[in-house]
């Protein structure tokens, strides 16, 4: 099994998946005898919602990502020549590559997933990160990154504003040195014979160790492979739990914009009442006007008839 690829295999995969296929691998590698690398899969990270989105367009759509690299070198080769008409007509197709970029990866996101404008946002800036760097532009084609990236004055950073790092996982499997060779013991001295019946003591005091031994071995092996499947079951409690949270934070963010929408609407109406209420009483005194006027003609007509 290749580590690497499988590494590469595990971050296509979508998030709530992450853990417990991140688990059996690294169970899968600490069988075969290498624990470094078991270790170094087991602190392999979950990749947020926007990573995941943008290792899917890597996989997806690499014809994409790489006319959005190659733009990203248009566009400094623009900086350099101070060609100003074609930085102008790159920066349009910038923002028109990187819109159809992130819609294109809002509409493959499997099972019906939400991409919230939070989450579509982080992805533009991700996007637009690997457009304007070169080292975001080899992060982003790893294919495995576990956060978004944004582009600041002094480099890239993370979403949560550190340094960006690629998954912590070498390309290549880290292989144990073979274990020294072990000097030859020195031979026992001659013993005198035992009598028969004390080596028979002797061998049933070992037989009932080596039973003891065996029985609590396989005592601990099961405590650690129920210990195994709690901690597999917690983490995945606690990711369905942060995957709930994260939900629910992007109900507020809607909600909150909504009420900000509807404020906006009250304030609005509120700012037009006077002005209604004051064309409302205009309204009603020409209204008024009119009728005295109508009553007047009213009478003179009755008079004349009369």
């Amino acid at each position: 099994m290749e580590i690497d690829a499988a590494v590469v295999e595990l971050y296509g995969l979508p998030p709530e998946q992450f853990v417990a296929a991140r688990n059996r691998l690294a169970k899968a590698v600490r069988d075969r005898g290498d624990e470094p690398a078991a270790a170094a899969i087991v602190a392999l990270r979950k990749p947020t919602v926007a990573a995941w989105l943008a290792n899917q367009l890597v996989r997806a759509d690499p014809d994409g990502i790489h006319a959005l690299t190659e733009l990203g070198e248009q566009l400094r080769q623009t900086y350099l020549t101070a060609d100003s008409a074609s930085r102008r007509e790159l920066t349009r197709r910038r923002h028109d590559l990187v819109g159809d970029l992130v819609q294109a990866a809002s509409q493959r996101a499997a099972g019906g997933r939400r991409v919230t404008g939070q989450t579509a946002e982080r992805l533009t800036e991700t996007l637009d990160a690997a457009l304007v760097d070169p080292g975001a532009a080899q992060l982003l084609r790893t294919g495995q990154l576990t956060s978004a990236l944004r582009h600041v004055g002094f480099g890239v950073v993370d979403e949560s504003g550190d340094p960006a790092q690629l998954a912590p996982i070498r390309p290549r499997v880290v292989r144990r040195a073979p274990p020294p060779a072990k000097a030859p013991a020195p031979k026992p001295a001659k013993r005198a014979a035992a009598p028969a019946a004390g080596r028979a003591k002797v061998d049933r005091t070992l037989a009932q160790r080596r039973a003891a031994q065996q029985k609590r071995l396989g005592a601990a092996e099961a405590d650690d492979t129920a210990a195994e499947a709690e901690r597999d079951q917690a983490e995945q409690l606690l990711d369905a739990h942060q995957h709930r949270l994260a939900d629910l934070q992007a109900d507020l963010d809607r909600l909150n914009d909504q009420l900000e929408e509807t404020r906006q609407a009250l304030r609005a109406a509120r700012k037009q009442l006077p002005r209604l209420q004051r064309a409302f009483h205009q309204a009603a005194r020409n209204a008024a006007a009119i009728r005295k006027r109508r009553d007047t003609e009213q009478q003179r007509l009755n008079t004349l008839e009369h």
